[in-house]
């Protein structure tokens, strides 16, 4: 007896057995502290006992398509499947023989494109010696995790349990190979837990086989919630799909998602050109993605005529929004509709009512732990949809923005869509939106299991949509929230002087007011120069937003316009602008808070912190946006002067001109010598206010004379539209030096 209980080896090993849930510690009774001989003698007959009725069960596994088993297998045995492929050796599974041709294991959640053969032998059989026989599985239980298998033919020497419902005290019995890769029998007493789930009282049992203290068994437990008495009887008993149930179950979910779960093609407007200045202040804040003109993405057929788009589009990208056409069959557009505010994801409308919907399930997905889903993992690689579907169960969960529920599944929650019985979508890829880009909250680059009941309340009644968030028109693509002020970004030295570096982490956040235009929303507040933003606060944002602002690396040098005469046409749509951009991440943020809406800022100025509320207002024209003529004839483009262009020029509300924006390469206007970002302030000797102006001015004209500021420095341009050569002729002083503007004409 004393060998006995020296060679038997009591482990405890999380989640060994089935599911992920811990095993409780030994049962330490009075009993055991007064002769823990005799108890762990017990415990060695019951291992001795249920022994015969445990096997080890080999999986070989493959490749597919050059895909790795693991990746899909989607709960925690994606490492084991890992090395067991790059090992080169069958992944191995506890599993108990529950009648002659019959064995229950934990459910890997293995696609079976992926299962070359599966075999049983006894627990002690080498594996290779001879003693395996070939399985399959044959049965998925619902509730349970834990899959059935079907032997080719009894195990010999294996001995079969039988359930019986006899009295306690009770044992857990488990196998594993956790400790140090020898398999290993473990006996402990049997605990749990009372779980009160709403009003239902529920049993958190260990995961193991449950027998009596001579080695009959009485149940199985798989670490799932349980009504008190439910883990008794056999796994045989327990509610189940066949093995072809199952797989019409999953090929119905398959026909169904792909009708339902689509490819969208995006068609944007070309995005603005962006000032090489405004480029080099952004940085990486501007990429491909967001300057494509067409964009594939995910549509998820919610209702008959209701399309989610699943594409994380931020405001300035979806303003460019022309067309969505559903890759449907036969392929129809669809009318956006409206952005959701917390989720990277639209809707969409279509006339004509879509084959399949996958209904959003409001649903609790903790209700559905451990239970068998179908699960789709479904994304696009380029234009192609690409999908694979298997039985899927979900076990752990994490609670969210604004108290959501989302599903973790170690794998693949980036492209996983959950469905239930049903085929209601349980769960689906959404990511956080990311509404302001200086947020401490930023947007998660991957997508995240979300469940449908959070987006069904982000639609309900409208509370979670963006009304910021819109296709606009090409003459409103570029409207601005309107502050007034121009910035400059702290530096540590800033901080210290005045004050704030422990406001702004010694000047990595804030700014510097250098300027206020008059009238402006900044202005009426009683903002003035000198003054320091800090932070700026949003009904909808939690935490206050810390200001940053994008360091101009232009402000210091100034424009070169003693240079630009000798600047090549080759290079004039690179030339940065004289004048520094208007919008910056500050402007952005506000103007993404939408028209309308609420906001505050925290001013510091004086030793104290001022705070002033303000109403999101669109913005005057800025040169990004101004009204521009494009004069074919000329070769030549031209903007309205506005606000901040004036400044810069130092010039006056009435002053004359049109800035030259745009030059056409062999145009006549590069041949007569013009340079982008001079202004055009006559006409054959008449003044120029407008492109309005410019425009009927030169229309029809055969000979024109352009009166050209390039700053102090002006000289009138003939061009003759009928002939190839124009002449100039020099009127004022030479250009300044390089440096800051000289004031005045």
């Amino acid at each position: 007896m004393k060998c006995a209980v020296m060679a038997l080896a009591v482990v405890m090993a999380a989640g060994v057995a089935f599911g992920q849930a811990t095993p409780p510690a030994p049962v330490v009774t009075k009993a055991t502290q007064e002769n823990p001989s005799e108890e762990l003698a017990k415990q060695a007959k019951i291992a001795e006992a249920v022994r015969p009725s445990l096997v080890v069960v080999e999986m070989s596994l493959q490749f597919d398509r050059g895909d790795s088993p693991s990746s899909l297998a989607s709960d925690d045995s994606g490492d084991n499947v890992d090395e067991a492929v790059h090992d080169e050796r069958p992944l191995e599974v506890s599993g108990y023989v529950i009648d002659p041709t019959h064995v229950v294991m934990r459910d890997m959640q293995i696609h079976p494109r992926f299962i070359k053969s599966i075999s049983v032998r006894r627990l002690g059989d080498a594996g290779g010696a001879g003693g395996e026989i070939g399985a399959k599985i044959s049965a998925y239980p619902k509730d349970q995790n834990a899959v059935i298998l079907t032997l080719d033919k009894p195990l010999e020497g294996a001995k079969a349990l039988t359930f019986a419902d006899k009295p306690g005290p009770y044992w857990v019995v488990r196998l594993s190979n956790e400790r140090d890769s020898r398999w290993e029998v473990t006996v402990d007493g049997f605990g749990g837990s009372l779980v009160l789930a709403g009003r239902k009282k529920l049993f958190m049992p260990p995961a193991g086989l449950v027998v009596t203290e001579d080695g009959e068994a009485v149940g199985m437990t798989t670490g799932m919630l349980e009504p008190v008495d439910g883990w008794k009887g056999s796994p045989l008993a327990w509610p189940a799909m066949s093995a072809d149930e199952e797989g019409k179950w999953i090929s119905g979910v398959k026909e169904k998602a792909n009708g339902a779960v689509v490819r969208a093609t995006l068609n944007f407007r070309s995005p603005k050109n962006v000032d090489p200045r405004e480029q080099m202040m952004m940085g990486m804040r501007e990429n491909d993605t967001e300057n494509a003109t067409v964009q594939y993405a995910l549509a998820v057929a919610i209702g008959k005529n209701t399309v989610l788009v699943l594409a994380n589009l931020k405001p300035k990208v979806t303003a460019r929004l022309e067309r969505i056409r559903l890759a449907t069959d036969p392929p129809m557009d669809a009318t956006f509709k409206e952005s959701l505010r917390d989720y990277g994801a639209f809707v969409a409308t279509t006339e004509k009512p879509v084959a399949e919907v996958a209904a959003l399930s409001e649903a609790d997905p903790r209700d559905a732990r451990g239970a068998i889903l179908a699960g789709g993992d479904i994304q696009l690689q380029g234009d192609k949809r690409i999908s694979t579907y298997q039985e899927r169960r979900i076990f752990n969960f994490h609670i969210g923005w604004h108290g959501g529920v989302y599903v973790d599944s170690p794998r693949d929650n980036k492209n996983l869509f959950l469905f239930d019985a049903e085929g209601r979508l349980l769960a689906l890829p959404t990511v956080l939106r990311d509404r302001a880009p200086m947020s401490d909250r930023e947007s998660q680059e991957d997508a995240q299991a979300t469940s449908g009941a959070a987006i069904v309340a982000a639609l309900k009644d409208g509370r979670g949509v963006d009304p910021a968030n819109v296709p606009l028109s090409a003459e409103e693509e570029n409207r601005l929230a309107w502050l007034g002020v121009e910035l400059q970004p702290l530096t540590p030295e800033l901080a210290r002087a005045n004050g704030v570096s422990d406001q702004t982490g010694d000047g990595q956040t804030g700014a510097l007011v250098t300027y206020v235009y008059p009238e402006s929303p900044a202005a009426k507040a009683g903002v003035e120069m000198g003054w320091l933003i800090l932070r700026l606060h949003s009904p909808d944002e939690q935490f206050p937003i810390d200001v940053h602002v994008e360091n101009d690396p232009m402000a210091a040098e100034g424009f070169p316009w003693d240079r630009l005469g000798d600047a090549p046409e080759e290079v004039f749509d690179r030339i940065p602008s004289p004048w520094p951009p208007v919008e910056n991440a500050l402007i952005r943020t506000i103007t993404n808070l939408g028209f309308g809406a609420k906001y505050s800022i925290d001013f510091y100025h004086d030793g104290k912190i001022d705070t002033k509320e303000f109403t999101v207002t669109q913005g005057p024209a800025n040169y990004a946006s101004a009204p521009q003529y494009k004069s074919a004839a000329i070769g030549i483009t031209v903007r309205d002067m506005t606000y901040e262009v004036r400044r810069y020029l130092q010039k006056k509300p009435g002053d004359p001109g049109v800035v030259i924006s745009k030059i056409e390469q062999g145009s006549k206007a590069s041949v007569a010598g013009l340079k982008p970002y001079e202004l055009i302030t006559h006409v054959n000797d008449q003044p120029v206010q407008s492109v309005k102006d410019f425009e009927r001015l030169t229309q029809g004209q055969t000979e024109i004379r352009l009166s050209v500021k390039r700053m102090t420095a002006g000289r009138i341009v003939k061009l003759s539209l009928n002939a190839p050569a124009p002449t100039t002729r020099m009127e004022a002083a030479p250009l300044p030096s390089r440096g800051a503007p000289t004031p005045g004409e």
